[in-house]
């Protein structure tokens, strides 16, 4: 794997007041989103609500798109980093959602991360798209695997293309199912993609008869 396809794609600063800043100013799109339409909103409001001066907010983001997609990077990371498999394997067994313990971050149904990704995936899709991708580049290029960079790149459009086609559809009110059923199976998804680059290891590199 080239090192950017394999770098992941937030990178956390260390400066405690520099996380502090984006997280306010993260928070503060995500409240506002609430009651205005993204299309609505100025830099300006969202400095007034997170109580940040404008050249402040543009030391950390060039746009509010930035800052949207910053927001939408960062609640994938820590879906990520997060995510237990053997807790998830549990939970698409039994359907209960008590199998995920306290994770917080694996509950992809929550309303407001519902709406954050959903006005991400209509103002900057296509980046949403490249991210996730980079994302799973960074997580999968970890594992044992003899997949190349190619390889690697059409198994990654190909699950992270089912995603994103699952969520906007349930963000657009076209798919008729419940939060449960929703976060089940985006869940059985990730399942299904970590069979995949098993499943495509041996495709593409078969064993030696």
């Amino acid at each position: 794997m080239s090192d950017q396809s394999s770098k992941h794609p937030v990178d956390m600063p260390k400066d405690p007041r520099i996380r502090r800043t984006r997280r306010l100013l993260q928070e503060s799109l995500n409240a506002l989103l609430e009651e205005t339409s993204f299309a609505d909103l100025s830099i300006t409001d969202i400095c007034k609500q997170a109580d940040i001066a404008r050249v402040t907010f543009y030391q950390h983001y060039e746009s509010k798109e930035a800052l949207l997609l910053a927001s939408v990077a960062d609640f994938f990371a820590s879906f990520q980093k997060a995510i237990n498999q053997e807790q998830v394997d549990l939970y698409l067994e039994k359907g209960d959602a008590a199998a995920l313990g306290s994770t917080q971050h694996l509950n992809l149904a929550d309303p407001s991360r519902v709406r954050l990704i959903g006005v991400a995936l209509q103002y900057v899709g296509t980046d949403v798209r490249q991210m996730m991708i980079a994302s799973f580049f960074h997580t999968y290029s970890q594992r044992e695997t003899e997949l190349n960079e190619k390889e690697m790149q059409v198994l990654a459009t190909f699950y992270i293309g089912g995603m994103l086609a699952l969520m906007e559809q349930f963000f657009k009110g076209q798919l008729t199912v419940s939060q449960q059923e929703f976060q089940m199976a985006t869940l059985q998804l990730l399942r299904v993609l970590r069979r995949g680059v098993i499943e495509a290891d041996i495709l593409y590199n078969p064993p030696s008869p």
